[in-house]
């Protein structure tokens, strides 16, 4: 098959393949037929608000050698140079940068054998959106051609990626302004929900990275993006209920419970909207809305699920929304300790909450400690 078949061929596949993954898949297999020495093709997103770049999608042949990495751009200071120039860069001997002090996502790409790269900063509109990585285990391997169609394949690769990713930034922006919305009515404690967020992504890499859960960075990229609107919900709950000074009684309580299902609701409808039913990992986003207030015993709302009936999303949330809500400063109380907050968890992970979630932010005490000094009340 000559070029132009290969990329007419790959072209017709993208636009009939749903799925981040299956797309990039996809792209390297039609890349591999041409050029079988290209082991790895990765995009790494870049976050402007946290100046991050994270590991996100990749298509490996063989192990993979990162996951759930992230960097500060101006911390690694020869991909900021490529992010300022718009230039890609070549290195045909990846052993050159074997040395004393080189950064942990050098040594993983050494670790792993691989002897030569290409990296593309793919822009979009004069602005930088993200790396693209090809490697390869073979030094020596970048002539002209292959450069050629690591340039046509780094685009497609990097415009698969940003067009979801604008999905779900247009869809992020729809739900969060409905929440916020919910926010002004019934203000958390400042910080609350990024905490959310973070403690969320601390514990599934955590489960990751122990092999208890088979998650990639994806899964765990929209996890931390879904947290924050896990009470969309209550946008719907009476005033007198959501901002009701003490306890409710049992026919308010009633009510407050609805907000789970409203949230579930609301998710449906704006997913119809914007098109986005098939967005990779959009159930994350179902479940962390409909079900953050179920219980492994069965004990929590609105349907009582038990056991594996909880989605681990849902669970997930639920520890992370506990441990937030015990250290945090309210107009009725005090915040706890860490520590006492911990072992409130773990008597909780008796029945109610998963043991692994609660083990997992337990073991990132440091991390934790981070969180909530980044995002002071």
């Amino acid at each position: 098959m000559d070029v132009l078949q290969i990329h007419h061929s790959a072209l017709t596949a993208l636009g009939e393949t749903q799925g981040l993954n299956a797309r990039l898949a996809l792209l390297h297999k039609a890349l591999r037929q041409r050029h079988a020495f290209i082991d790895r093709l990765a995009v790494a997103p870049f976050e402007p608000e946290t100046r991050r770049v994270r590991t996100f999608v990749h298509s490996t042949h063989g192990e993979p050698p990162l996951a759930f990495y992230e960097a500060v751009l101006e911390e690694a200071p020869s991909l900021a140079a490529l992010a300022a120039s718009g230039e890609p860069r070549v290195i045909q001997d990846l052993l050159a940068l074997d040395q004393p002090g080189a950064r942990p996502h050098t040594q993983a790409i050494l670790a792993a054998g691989y002897r030569a790269s290409y990296t593309l900063p793919f822009r979009w509109n004069g602005r930088f959106e993200a790396f693209v990585f090809f490697d390869s285990r073979l030094a020596h391997s970048m002539t002209p051609n292959v450069l050629e169609d690591l340039d046509l394949f780094g685009h497609l690769a990097g415009s698969v990626v940003l067009a979801e990713r604008q999905t779900l930034r247009a869809l992020l922006a729809a739900l969060r302004t409905a929440s916020q919305m919910v926010h002004l009515r019934d203000p958390e404690t400042g910080g609350h929900l990024e905490r959310m967020a973070a403690y969320a992504r601390v514990i599934a890499q955590d489960l990751a990275r122990r092999g208890l859960r088979a998650f990639d960075d994806a899964f765990i990229e929209h996890l931390a993006a879904f947290a924050p609107l896990h009470d969309l919900g209550k946008i719907g709950t009476p005033d007198g209920v959501l901002m009701k000074p003490g306890a409710l009684d049992p026919e308010e309580q009633a009510v407050m419970r609805q907000h789970p299902l409203t949230g579930r609701t609301m998710v449906d409808a704006i997913l119809a909207n914007f098109g986005a039913e098939q967005l990779e990992h959009v159930d994350l986003l179902r479940h962390v809305a409909e079900g953050h207030h179920e219980l492994l015993d069965g004990s929590g709302y609105p349907h009582g699920l038990r056991e594996d009936e909880v989605p681990i999303a849902a669970r997930i949330i639920a520890v992370a929304d506990i441990f937030d809500a015990l250290t945090s400063r309210r107009p009725y109380k005090t915040p706890w300790p860490n520590t006492e907050a911990f072992a409130y968890l773990r008597r909780q992970a008796e029945g109610k909450l998963d043991r692994d979630c609660v083990e997992a932010l337990i073991a990132q005490k440091e991390a934790v400690e981070r969180i909530q000094a980044t995002f002071a009340a």
